[in-house]
């Protein structure tokens, strides 16, 4: 595994040692994570000039709806790029690049991966059928024109703190002790199928969203591992969380910068139908042009 080779053996250090090195650094990160979650809402707290509990209620116990918020519950999940970053760098000696990869091929692999997505979500667009969700608008063009520089640098933040951390960071410290794909591949796919767990949606709701999740870490850890880079899953992630997030929100999730919003909500129990079917060809088409385009 090309990405793994990054990672420079230390004679001294077991498998065991290894991975309890491993444990600790995902411990470490998810500790910055909640700091910097802290950090947020306080210095929300101040600019606001509201007490710390009203603006963390507002947080997490009301809905992003509006754009403020929804800028802000990205930022929070950026915090765990942060931490993987310091995780990496205290418990493994490693610095930014061999978690990212070499910078011009990731940011290339970047453009490939996003521009491949967006591609075929506009081909799905334009062929039958295409009533697979009615949409309702949602900001005016004027707000979402002003809003979407600044969306698009939070999302490329949530997801690249992501990807960072699970095909990076995890996969590849797996993948430099293990040579077994099903460890190194599936194990951090299974971790991020449910870190999406979202307990209080109907039960077959969760369960798909975790299955897609992880079917995405799969594919985003396979171009990983292919490439040497994050870039591609990426890309791959951004231009995926950006349709979701920017151009057609759910309501249910973070809608405060979707230009429309879907008819369909997370709270309302998913059925098995052609249009899952059709979302499942679709991602995984992505996969396959990414790699044609990049030829691994």
């Amino acid at each position: 595994m090309s990405f793994a080779s990054q990672i420079r053996p230390v004679s001294d250090r077991s498998t065991l040692s290894a991975f309890l090195r491993l444990i600790a650094g995902c411990v470490t990160a998810f500790v910055v994570t909640i700091l910097w979650l802290f950090a947020v809402v306080l210095l929300l707290s101040v600019i606001l000039g509201r007490p710390v509990r009203d603006v963390a209620m507002s947080l997490f116990a009301g809905t992003a709806d509006n754009p403020p918020t929804a800028m802000t519950m990205l930022i929070l999940v950026a915090g765990l790029g942060v931490g993987t970053l310091l995780a990496a760098r205290l418990w493994q000696k490693r610095g930014a690049a061999s978690l990212f990869g070499p910078g011009a091929k990731t940011m290339r692999h970047f453009v490939v991966g996003a521009g491949a997505t967006f591609a075929v979500i506009a081909v799905i667009s334009l062929i039958p059928p295409w009533d697979l969700g009615a949409t309702r608008s949602a900001l005016s063009v004027q707000t979402w024109a002003m809003w979407l520089p600044f969306a698009v640098i939070a999302v490329i933040a949530q997801t690249g703190a992501e990807e960072v951390f699970f095909r990076g960071y995890l996969q590849s410290e797996l993948a430099a002790r293990f040579r077994a794909p099903p460890i190194w591949l599936f194990l951090p796919a299974i971790a991020f199928g449910f870190a999406h767990l979202a307990p209080g949606l109907p039960a077959q709701n969760v369960w798909l969203y975790v299955t897609f999740a992880f079917l995405f870490g799969v594919l985003a850890g396979d171009l990983t591992a292919r490439t040497g880079s994050i870039g591609a899953g990426w890309g791959f992630h951004f231009a995926n969380n950006a349709m979701a997030l920017l151009i057609v929100a759910t309501p249910g999730s973070i809608t405060g910068l979707g230009l429309y919003l879907s008819d369909r909500s997370l709270g309302e129990p998913i059925t098995v139908t052609f249009a899952l079917f059709y979302d499942l060809a679709a991602v995984l088409a992505v996969w396959v042009l990414i790699r044609r385009l990049l030829r691994v």
